[in-house]
């Protein structure tokens, strides 16, 4: 007999990266803002954090969201429950509306081989042409 869950929990944050770049131009740089710099910069928060439980995260993909809400109810149809993840006090928790959605996973810490097998196929490609380590490990850990 199994132990069966209702739902697999997806992690994620929202944040306002138009302030986050404020005082951080170090992360930036010249050229600006790109998603992979600021998945760096989250995965530098998380690990960083004086919350010790946050790091374990990793930014599984960032996107700017349109309909949050949407989103979220589209996980809990598929049995997928997301879980808001707060690495600041001053981090306002977003449902709804629209912003920088961070999507998370937990880093279990085995060690996988390199997606770099997985160049030639188009599913592990995100859409600015980096691989995308969990597609490439065969889905979400």
């Amino acid at each position: 007999m199994g132990i069966e869950t209702k739902y697999d929990y997806i992690y994620y944050t929202v944040i306002d990266t138009e302030q986050w770049r404020r005082g951080n131009e170090e992360w930036f740089g010249e050229d600006g803002f790109t998603w992979e710099k600021a998945i760096d910069f989250i995965s530098h928060k998380l690990k960083t954090s004086e919350d010790e439980s946050l790091h374990k995260y990793k930014v599984e993909y960032a996107q700017y969201n349109h309909n949050i809400e949407n989103w979220r109810h589209t996980l809990i149809i598929h049995k997928e429950r997301p879980v808001f993840v707060q690495f600041q006090d001053d981090q306002p928790i977003k449902t709804v509306g629209e912003g920088s959605m961070f999507v998370l996973y937990e880093d279990d810490g085995v060690h996988y081989s390199s997606a770099s097998d997985d160049d030639d196929n188009p599913e592990c490609i995100n859409y600015d042409g980096t691989i995308d380590g969990l597609a490439g490990l065969g889905g979400r850990l």
